[in-house]
């Protein structure tokens, strides 16, 4: 996998423009990058972000393997960046598309998470928000 830094430095030299959302219909799109933040626009809506917040969450997907877009919430944001992930590093990632989940091809040992639950949403709510796309 491509390290944080990697990925800021792709994002900030624009070599990521638009791309396909995970979970739901649509595209996403970066719209600003500089030194302190990165926004994305998601079906019509933006979500702005700190690189401490890409940080923290790229480095808890290599640590636990996996990643979903439930766990980061379900709104816009944990769609648009569940999907700029998979965007700018494709060949160390997996996506199940339609369940919203992140996954590392060839992860090492075992993951930091003790217990991941369920990957796949057992209740109606994230069905909703699927949906709904809200």
């Amino acid at each position: 996998m491509i390290t944080a830094e990697t990925m800021k430095w792709r994002l900030l030299m624009e070599k990521v423009g638009d791309f396909d959302l995970v979970f739901w219909e649509g595209k996403g799109r970066v719209v600003a990058a500089d030194e302190s933040r990165l926004a994305l626009l998601v079906r019509g809506k933006r979500a702005d972000y700190t690189w401490d917040r890409m940080h923290d969450t790229w480095s808890r997907l290599q640590e636990n393997h996996s990643l979903t877009v439930d766990e980061l919430g379900g709104g816009h944001d944990a769609v648009g960046l569940v999907s700029l992930f998979f965007a700018v590093d494709r060949d160390a990632l997996e996506a199940l598309r339609r369940d919203g989940i992140l996954r590392v091809r060839e992860a090492s040992g075992r993951p930091v998470r003790p217990d991941p639950g369920p990957l796949v949403p057992r209740n109606w709510e994230p069905l909703r928000r699927k949906i709904d796309g809200d």
